[in-house]
């Protein structure tokens, strides 16, 4: 794409924003937050939806701009629009009280975008590409080579596959071998002797019709019967053929309008995938260059401006400041001085008080106190504090936004680039940025002068040496909260690459093959809205809300040092759903998309658990593995199979005791103790596929926020069948019964489909494919042997822990207490 396509975007995102901020301001009337809910609702999707395609502009944008202080301020706009989008996105949630989704974190808005002519993809939130290529990268480059150096040295250099083992029901004994062989000859016979009666019959039934017709007198030649075959068979081919060409014309007409195109292997490399892939490195390259051109370029600046119009500005400020004491002196009748140097850049104390100012801090301040003593005092005042801040909304990204929009008005709208081929930076606007950092820095020299000037003028005028304030004292830190975290004297003082080594060592750090939440496939759901209201409990939510809502409240925070510190600092996160649902590829997109460093303590896995042995090396570990996360973030942990952590260590009706119970307590006093930092990027997760096993009052307050992994619906499984067939190379023929393998695969996880797909099309079968082609048969054999299948009795289970857990039943009945009871402040229905 161009330049100027890009410039474009970039003034429609501005123009879309100020129009966006003239909406946002009307949150500033005094009876805004008094509109019923639904209302509310509304108004906060509808921003919601707006903020997502702003964002989505301003990320493209960013991407594929080469001017470096373009770019610049290209971030800092695009970093303010997902802190407000997300906003924006819980303010949604905190109003979506209208349905028994109470509050639910998946928010359905299929009616609102049908209502705005949007398709419903448009709600999907991509993770920042800039997370993987710039965020930290040299350090995190070291980090990485430092890893994959490692795991080559140790002969595990390769990436981590996933393998599923198939299901084979047989017994060993000889004699249930011989059975079976038994079983399946006499099958076989009975199948042979089928067909011999099958083709006996319909010999019989010709014989039978023949006699008929030569006794009702027609003449039977066989001629005639070899005629009347052939128009049979050409009826049946010509059918074929119509058919066949009817789907060809439809093909090429469907291309002819750009709604289908030619199916290519992106892995080939003329293929336009690859080629997309070759330009956007070029671009990066680019970019990389330009901002170092950029960076050279101010230094030089630097030292120019402060040869040429460093005498100029340091002399424009001493005026400034000896101006601003005389005034003072004039003011004051030649009385007093200003205090202090620095009290030029306040603006309370830059100019002595009037008489009416002074005779308020002497006599009103007791009256002052008096007034206001009632209101301080009596429990009303504190409570209309307490709702004046809950009837208020915090505008400040707000704000913000509106200040960058300014800036680019300021600095690019009235400036003309069109022969900035190249798209390097312009001088002027650097000579400008310069300018004013040198300002900045003449600040303090100015300040030491004058402290000088006002020293010498107490003596010269008041006759008296001037007492300097004393420096004020730095504000003392708060004390952290003596919360003890196990482990810290096992490895103190120790290098955190020596750490590393050691993790790497015990198979701790993983490197797992890379993905994109992309992969995660699954199609929209457009009656969520409708499914809220019809049931009793929260629906399922569909691949695409799950992938949106782990972009905001996982992948955003764990990118980015300035997001994960103005967002809501969350940590600690619950992935569970039915085996081979996606949750592990979850958290290899994440790792992917964020260049995170993977840490797994799973406790039930071979290589970790002679580290959890005792007490002692429990504490060791986490602590290494904690510290290591928080010194070389990005990071996540992971522990799968979080059940045997958090699930009861007695054994109970039904429920096994929990193997590793012990490992609980240590986990939450590293949260207690709040190790890692709201400014460190590291996430805790946490996977299983049996949640119902654990104790729900502990997970509820341990986990921050828990994603639910559905099962798949018919659309969802129509969907990755024909994904993962195509992405082996391979076409279906058109009359392939494929919505009837997606509905005889219910049940079935995206996992199964994965592992039979690679099992039945391999290189080998790829090859007979023309002469043999694919049948569904293939796929019945091998579905039948696969794990990852749950009933819908285990399912339920699922859906009411997904219901309890993230605290949606308990809100609900709730609100239906309140409104059934009139005395909680409800009305009777």
């Amino acid at each position: 794409m161009s330049k100027q396509y890009y410039n474009n975007m970039w003034q429609e995102t501005i123009n879309d924003i100020q129009d966006l901020i003239q909406v946002e301001n009307f949150q500033n009337e005094p009876d805004f937050l008094k509109k019923p809910s639904q209302d509310l609702f509304q108004h906060y999707a509808q921003n919601y939806i707006r903020y997502i395609g702003i964002y989505k502009k301003l990320e493209d944008c960013y991407d594929q701009m080469v001017h470096p202080q373009k770019k610049i301020n290209l971030k800092e706009l695009l970093e303010l629009a997902i802190i407000r989008m997300i906003e924006n996105k819980k303010l949604v949630i905190q109003f979506n009280v209208h349905s028994n989704s109470y509050q639910s974190d998946m928010v359905n808005l299929d009616e609102l975008i049908t209502d705005l002519k949007l398709t419903p993809d448009y709600l999907e939130v991509p993770i920042p590409r800039y997370f993987k290529k710039e965020t930290d990268k040299e350090r995190l480059d070291e980090r990485n080579f430092i890893i994959d150096k490692t795991l080559q040295d140790m002969d595990l250099g390769q990436p981590e596959e996933t393998v599923i083992e198939e299901q084979y029901f047989l017994d060993t004994k000889e004699e249930n071998i011989l059975e079976i062989l038994q079983r399946n000859e006499r099958g076989r016979q009975g199948i042979q002797r089928g067909l011999q009666f099958k083709q006996l019959r319909k010999d019989k039934l010709r014989k039978e019709n023949k006699t008929k017709r030569l006794a009702e007198g027609e003449e039977i030649t066989d001629e005639q019967e070899n005629e009347k075959a052939v128009l049979i068979i050409q009826k049946y081919f010509k059918g074929y053929k119509g058919r066949e060409q009817v789907y060809f014309m439809r093909e090429e007409e469907m291309k002819f309008l750009g709604i289908q195109r030619d199916a290519e292997d992106p892995k080939q490399q003329n293929s336009q995938f690859m080629k997309a892939q070759e330009q956007r490195q070029k671009m990066t390259l680019i970019q990389q260059q330009h901002m170092k051109d950029y960076e050279a370029k101010k230094i030089e600046l630097k030292k120019l401006v402060q040869e040429t119009e460093g005498p100029e500005i340091k002399e424009k400020k001493i005026k400034e400041r000896i101006d601003w004491i005389d005034m003072y002196l004039d003011k004051t009748e030649g009385k007093k001085l200003p205090a202090k140097a620095i009290d030029y850049y306040d603006d309370k104390k830059r100019y002595p008080p009037t008489q009416e100012e002074l005779d308020a801090l002497k006599g009103g301040k007791k009256g002052a106190k008096k007034e206001n003593k009632p209101e301080k005092k009596g429990k009303k005042g504190k409570k209309d504090k307490k709702e004046e801040k809950k009837d208020t909304i915090d505008l400040t990204t707000v704000v913000k936004i509106n200040e960058r929009v300014e800036e680019y008005l300021t600095t690019w709208g009235s400036t003309d680039d069109s022969t900035n081929f190249q798209q390097t930076f312009v001088t002027d606007v650097a000579k400008g940025l310069v300018r004013q950092s040198v300002e900045t820095e003449m600040n303090s020299l100015v300040d030491e002068l004058i402290e000088i000037e006002l020293d010498n003028r107490h003596l010269f005028l008041l006759k008296k040496p001037r007492k300097r304030p004393p420096k004020p004292k730095p504000p003392k830190a708060p004390k952290p909260k003596n919360f003890k975290v196990p482990g810290a004297g096992g490895v103190k003082g120790r290098d955190v690459f020596d750490l590393l080594s050691e993790l790497l060592e015990y198979g701790i750090v993983k490197k797992l093959m890379p993905a994109n939440l992309a992969d995660l496939k699954g199609g929209q759901n457009v009656l969520g809205a409708t499914q809220e209201q019809q049931f009793a409990t929260t629906p399922d939510p569909s691949y695409p809300q799950l992938r949106s809502a782990l972009a905001e409240f996982v992948g955003m925070q764990l990118g980015s040092p300035i997001l994960k510190e103005k967002l809501d600092k969350m940590s600690y996160f619950l992935f569970f759903g039915p085996s081979g649902s996606g949750k592990t590829l979850a958290i290899r997109a994440l790792a992917t998309e964020c260049n995170a460093m993977l840490l797994d303590i799973t406790p039930s896995s071979p290589e970790v658990q002679q580290k959890f042995s005792d007490k002692s090396s429990i504490g060791k570990t986490f602590y290494t593995v904690f510290y290591v996360a928080k010194v070389l973030h990005p990071t996540i942990i992971f522990m799968d199979n979080i059940e045997q952590v958090f699930g009861s260590a007695k054994k109970k009706k039904g429920v096994p005791a929990a193997p590793w119970a012990k490992l609980k307590k240590p986990l939450q006093d590293f949260k207690k103790a709040k190790f890692i930092e709201p400014t460190t990027r590291v996430v805790f997760i946490g996977c299983t596929n049996q949640p119902e096993l654990m104790i729900m009052k502990d997970t509820k307050n341990f986990f921050e926020k828990k994603f639910f992994f559905p099962m798949l619906n018919y659309d969802t499984r129509l969907t990755l069948l024909k994904y993962f067939i195509e992405e082996k190379g391979v076409k279906l023929e058109p009359n392939f019964p494929l919505s009837t393998l997606a509905h005889l695969t219910e049940g079935y996880t995206a996992g199964s489909f994965k592992n039979v797909i690679d099992k039945i099309i391999t290189p080998e079968r790829i090859k007979k494919i023309p002469d043999e082609p694919i049948t569904i048969d293939e796929f019945v054999a091998r579905l039948s042997r696969q794990p990852y299948v749950k009933s819908q009795v285990e399912y339920e289970k699922l859906r009411t822990f997904f219901d309890e857990v993230t605290g949606t039943k308990e809100r609900r009945e709730k609100s239906k207490a309140v409104a059934v009871d009139p005395k909680k402040g409800g009305k009777k229905k």
